[in-house]
Order: structure tokens, then sequence, then C-alpha cells
């Protein structure tokens, strides 16, 4: 589903110069980083976008793709209450596809300190999206175990699956990911954040940058959401999730 979100993230991003994925990675590849995030209604997009000088993220021709991920969990959702609890060594487990292209990956996603998030992948085959299969098994017991001295936690099923519209805007010193169109899916249920809405996230090597600083300036505040955490709360299947509600009813969904 689309809407006013997606319609003014594809307009601002059609008048920006482009940036190739080679630069991208050149300028900001950010496997390590801190991550801020914002929803956003369309006019405040519109501010944002005035504020910073950016350059969109281009590849065949597109400006904005496709997301598809599967999140991971224990039968008693042990990385949900992680995150739900603030633990300081709390991680997700993902495969990611980009629709566009059908290349998947396998990922874990790790905190570090001072807020700092860690990202390490590697290719996932397509066919096997909603699983884990050995060698990804393998490489998250080895990235967990040099993170945390453990391995992966088991059994291990698909917990969620999110879907959205993503677009990259990229400034000096910043990489700026704008999310449209999200839904939420879980066997037969599935949920639609609203449409009219922009999940806007500032990925940088430091706290400050000129976005952040944009936003402050323009009195748009931070919220608390994680895709996956947010969206097992929003179909009701975990509990105890008051962090994020703020976030859930801007999304409209709460």
């Amino acid at each position: 589903m689309s809407g006013r979100g997606t319609a003014t993230v594809a307009a601002v991003a059609k008048g920006l110069p482009s940036l190739s994925l080679a630069e991208v990675v050149a300028t900001s590849g950010l496997m390590s980083r801190t991550d801020r995030k914002y929803v956003l209604a369309p006019g405040d997009f519109l501010a944002v976008a005035e504020a910073v000088s950016s350059r969109c993220l281009e590849i065949g021709g597109q400006r904005t793709f496709g997301y598809s991920s599967t999140y991971f969990d224990t039968p008693d959702l042990a990385i949900f209450r992680a995150h739900r609890q603030d633990r300081r060594r709390r991680f997700k487990i993902r495969t990611r596809t980009y629709t566009d292209s059908a290349d998947t990956y396998c990922e874990l996603k790790v905190s570090g300190r001072r807020d700092e998030t860690v990202k390490v992948r590697r290719p996932h085959p397509a066919e096997a999206a909603h699983g884990l299969t050995a060698p990804a098994l393998a490489f998250l017991d080895d990235a967990l175990t040099a993170a945390y001295g453990r391995p992966a936690p088991r059994p291990l099923a698909p917990a969620l699956v999110t879907d959205y519209r993503r677009t990259t805007l990229v400034t000096a010193d910043a990489r700026i990911t704008c999310d449209t169109s999200l839904v939420w899916r879980s066997g037969s249920r599935s949920l639609a954040a609203g449409s009219d809405l922009v999940l806007l996230e500032v990925k940088s090597a430091s706290e400050r940058n000129s976005v952040t600083e944009a936003l402050a300036k323009l009195r748009i505040r931070e919220r608390s959401v994680s895709k996956y955490c947010a969206g097992l709360v929003a179909l009701g299947l975990a509990t105890g999730g008051n962090r994020w509600r703020p976030a859930l009813r801007r999304l409209g969904v709460a």
C-alpha cells in the first residue's frame, strides 16, 4: 500500500543529484554506526529535505526499492525480550531480501558501546529467505561468539516479516533511509502502518551530525521504534511493549 508518504519521498528523491551504490559504500558504508529514528508527516519530511544538502542513491534508474526482512527469534521471544528490557548485550537476527533484485543476506545486528549499532552479514539463498541454513547458523554462532562470547540461541524460527519501500539519501556526514508503505506479517496476520508517514533513520559515525541538528531545529523528536519489536507488539504477538507505543500511535496502529 502506498500513500502520501511514498509520493512525497519519491518527489524529493527525483529532484536530487544521484549517487551510485559504490559511492554510498565508499562515503557511508557504516556497518558500525549510531542510529536515530523519527516518524514524520510529509510536511515535516519536506522541511528536513530542504534543510540538508543530500544526494539520492540510484541503481538502474531507480531511486526507491523494495525490502523484505524476516526476523528470527526463539519460541519464548528471548531476542525481543532483550530489547524490551534494554539489555546491553542485545541483537537481532534476520534475512533481508532486496525484492527488485532478489539478492538476499543473512544479517546480525548487535548493540555496541555508546548506543553504537554494528551489522555483519553474508549472502543467503533467496529461496531460503524464511529460514536459516547450516552455513547461516555457523556464521551467526561465530559472529555472536566474537561479539558477546556465546553462540546464537536455539531453536530459532521466523517470528515476523516486514515489507516496505526505501529511498536512501546521503549527506556529507550521514546516511538517511526513508521508509514508507510498511507492512508487518506473521502467519495469517498482517498490518499496514499509516501510509501518509515516513519512517526516517539517520545513520552516522557520530551521534551529532547535520541531519540530527536540522531535525532538532525543526523540533522533530526522535522516536524509540524498532520495526521488529514494534511489529510484534502491533500484531499482538508480544506483550510489555510500552516503550514502542508512542511510535505505534504515531504510525497509526495503536
